[in-house]
């Protein structure tokens, strides 16, 4: 060898040559399939909740939240591996897997000791394959860093976040890990993610879950990174009880928080109806209609809560009927 580096094989590759591929999408705009995306927001604001209502719409091919005006949208339906550490499945995130109307047969996870991004990779990609997983939720992210990484050192983030990306990209599932924020004063959000910058750095898309200025009891769901998108227009959304999430539609910043409860409210109300008319089997859809202008609902709120609750259309003899499920 005389003391030289044997030069590696390497080829250059003209870019004309390479066929344009177009973004794949998750949820259009927000999270791209075969990549990397952050949810980040402090403490208690409801990012487990939103994690859990996609994986309960990717399971049972209900339409992503307010795409029904985004072109080109075509609704999924698939599985998801969903990993924690912060809460039990039976206790906690499987009530509320029920609560969204998930199918619960296509939501699964990953038991072994110590699981770990850092030294599990191939073990984590064979189960992917294995359940033909389309969304892999880690949440959160420092419970799986493992042993021999730290959060706070860019060489162990890139490392394994690198490696995560590369098992999104061969699998084109999307990848969301949930990311704690720190009380930093910040103005830059990107910053207040726990952790090393590389963190936000490596990911494709950052999503942040915020409170509303205007109302404490509605969240906003905004775009603090967008690197293969524009940023998307905020969305305002609230957790209800016992029931799935309810998106209000877009935030600009100047809610009206009269007019966010009115609208919460009667979107509240609409499901309420539809659930208690339909929980004994099917019903025809013009009694639903007419049940929910008499409590003065109009009918784009009640289209937009049957395609929230999963009901679908169908017939029975001559009767054109709605069925949950």
């Amino acid at each position: 060898m005389n003391g030289k580096t044997k030069t590696k094989e390497h080829r250059r590759v003209k870019w004309s040559t390479i066929e344009p591929k177009p973004i794949s999408w998750f949820w259009k705009n927000w999270i791209p399939s075969g990549k990397l995306t952050i949810l980040v927001g402090d403490t208690g604001l409801g990012k487990t909740t939103l994690a859990l209502d996609l994986a309960a719409r990717l399971t049972t091919g209900r339409p992503m939240p307010l795409c029904e005006a985004v072109p080109d949208t075509k609704p999924l339906i698939g599985n998801v591996l969903y990993q924690s550490n912060e809460d039990e499945v039976d206790d906690t995130l499987l009530p509320r897997c029920i609560v969204a109307g998930a199918d619960c047969d296509r939501i699964e996870h990953i038991e072994a000791d110590n699981l770990n991004i850092d030294e599990d990779c191939d073990l984590i990609e064979q189960n992917i394959i294995e359940a033909n997983a389309r969304l892999v939720i880690w949440d959160p992210l420092q419970s799986f860093m493992g042993k021999n990484a730290d959060m706070c050192r860019i060489t162990d983030i890139r490392r394994l976040l690198t490696n995560l990306g590369g098992i999104a990209a061969r699998n084109d599932c999307a990848i969301l890990i949930i990311a704690h924020q720190t009380k930093s004063s910040s103005a830059n959000e990107i910053h207040r993610v726990f952790g090393s910058v590389d963190i936000t750095a490596t990911a494709r898309s950052v999503l942040r879950v915020s409170k509303s200025e205007d109302d404490p009891d509605t969240r906003i769901l905004s775009h603090i990174k967008s690197s293969v998108s524009r940023p998307s227009q905020p969305i305002a959304f609230r957790i209800m009880d016992d029931a799935p999430i309810v998106y209000l539609g877009e935030y600009d910043g100047e809610f009206d928080a009269v007019e966010i409860s009115e609208d919460y409210s009667k979107r509240s109300k609409a499901a309420e109806i539809i659930c208690e008319m339909l929980k004994g089997g099917p019903v025809e859809g013009t009694k639903i209609f007419e049940a929910c202008k008499e409590a003065g609902i109009g009918t784009r709120t009640v289209e937009q809560m049957k395609k929230e609750l999963n009901v679908r259309s169908g017939r029975d003899g001559n009767r054109r009927v709605w069925i949950m499920g």
